[in-house]
């Protein structure tokens, strides 16, 4: 038995449920590895006949058609199995773990994980130091501010319109 690599999920910013008509539809909204398409189409269809898949912003369900809970497949893992024995008849080989989602329930992990699941943080950009001491120095690229003509009548800086709000 393998230790669990179940992450925290904040349903609340998983949105609304988007019926899916296909594993593949799922593999391809979800930008799984296709290294665990066939693992995840043998879950499928040993759930049953009639069963339905639904996607969140970072996952997607798959709905046994005659009850019981859904199967979450994340990045790298799915739970929901209602016991061990339903994780090795569904899912074969595949290391097994006492899931976190409710109690008796299994999760298995898949052969292959995305470098950065959906809904993870993004790195943040690199930005340059600023002097304390002075203005910032400009990126390489950044182009100097413009500025507007001066008027030929009143001698003032016109706005970049071209006109002068004091000669009209």
């Amino acid at each position: 038995m393998s230790s669990t690599p179940e992450r925290s999920i904040d349903h609340a910013k998983e949105g609304r449920a988007v019926t899916l008509d296909s594993i593949e539809q799922a593999f391809v909204r979800y930008g799984t590895p296709v290294g665990n398409l066939e693992l995840l189409r043998g879950i499928a269809a040993g759930v049953g006949e009639g069963a339905t898949l639904h996607g969140f912003r970072t996952y997607f369900k798959i709905e046994r058609a005659g009850g019981g809970p859904a199967l979450e497949v994340h990045d790298g893992y799915t739970t929901g199995f209602r016991s061990e024995s339903d994780a090795q008849r569904l899912a074969g080989d595949r290391p097994r773990w006492a899931s976190r989602r409710f109690r008796g329930a299994w999760g298995i992990t898949h052969f292959e994980t995305r470098e950065r699941p959906l809904g993870a943080a993004k790195p943040k950009r690199a930005t340059a130091p600023r002097s304390s001491n002075g203005p910032a120095t400009p990126r390489s690229g950044a182009t100097e501010p413009r500025e507007g003509q001066v008027c030929m009548s009143c001698f003032m800086q016109m706005p970049l319109t071209g006109v002068c709000p004091n000669c009209g």
